[in-house]
């Protein structure tokens, strides 16, 4: 009998442990991921046009480039650096009618500039908005 009774006992121990652990074992183990945002950015001979022109820290960007101009560009974002270790933005060349498309994970705060520059034309400048 006696026997009994501790199985008993320690039975429904183990079903109150589980129901009091029951609650923490539901969580997620892991943040969530990041959001993604397509930003559009379209550069001309004259005027370059960036929308949405901000976004979160923590976002991974996709930057959809496009050249509408006449003259290949060069597209900066930021201050990409060779060989200097982390790095805080990118730089491409565009031929005309020329699209691609950069991912970029902002783990950065603040204001990145951006340009763009054909040879013998002039240099077009704004920033971005990383909140």
């Amino acid at each position: 009998m006696r026997i009994g009774k501790l199985v008993g006992v320690a039975t429904g121990a183990a079903a109150v442990a589980l129901v009091v652990a029951t609650p923490g074992m539901t969580r997620s183990q892991t943040t969530n991921a990041p959001a993604i945002l397509t930003i559009k950015v379209t550069i001309g001979d004259s005027a370059i046009t960036m929308r949405p022109s901000s976004a979160a820290r923590g976002t991974n960007c996709i930057f959809v480039l496009t050249n509408r101009g006449k003259r290949t560009q060069r597209w900066v974002l930021g201050t990409p650096r060779r060989g200097q270790g982390k790095t805080i933005g990118f730089a491409t060349n565009l031929t005309p009618d020329q699209q691609k498309t950069i991912v970029m994970f902002l783990d950065y705060r603040g204001l990145l500039p951006y340009s763009s520059s054909a040879a013998g034309g002039r240099v077009l400048k704004g920033t971005f908005r990383i909140r």
